[in-house]
């Protein structure tokens, strides 16, 4: 259970992160608009991005092939945490598009992904975040 709660919060920052919340808040207090500011500053960093998108990638594997412990539960799940780990991985690839930089493909390809992930931003954080909530309220089990 501690597993599904720290995945489920990791899986709500990750969209936090991806729909650049900070950006949408508008209060009138000084303070709040400081701090709001340097989240926006911190998150625009590349090597942050770069970190998040990474720990966000060997998260997602390691949740999508680590130990099943359903058994315990009163039946083992099968792949009970698909659609949390696919949604972490590709919520760590469109956080830190440059990832891309390392495979072979043309440069046409790369401007298209580019493309592609700053269109839908938004709609990955939206989907993160409702597949957060999903794991959270059904615990240890998303649509298998």
């Amino acid at each position: 259970m501690l597993g599904v709660i720290l995945f489920t919060i990791i899986l709500f920052f990750y969209s936090i992160v991806l729909l650049e919340l900070w950006d949408k808040i508008n209060i009138s207090s000084e303070k709040v608009n400081n701090i709001l500011s340097s989240f926006k500053a911190f998150f625009e960093k590349g090597s942050i991005r770069f970190i998040i998108a990474m720990a966000g990638i060997v998260i997602g594997v390691w949740n999508f092939f680590a130990p099943d412990f359903g058994y315990i539960y009163g039946g083992p799940t099968i792949l009970g945490a698909l659609l949390p780990s696919l949604a972490m991985v590709l919520s760590s690839v469109v956080i830190y598009p440059g990832v891309v930089e390392i495979l072979n493909i043309s440069e046409e390809e790369k401007k298209k992904y580019y493309d592609f992930i700053n269109k839908y931003r938004g709609v990955a954080g939206i989907i993160t975040l409702v597949i957060s909530i999903l794991h959270a309220v059904l615990h240890k089990v998303v649509l298998f």
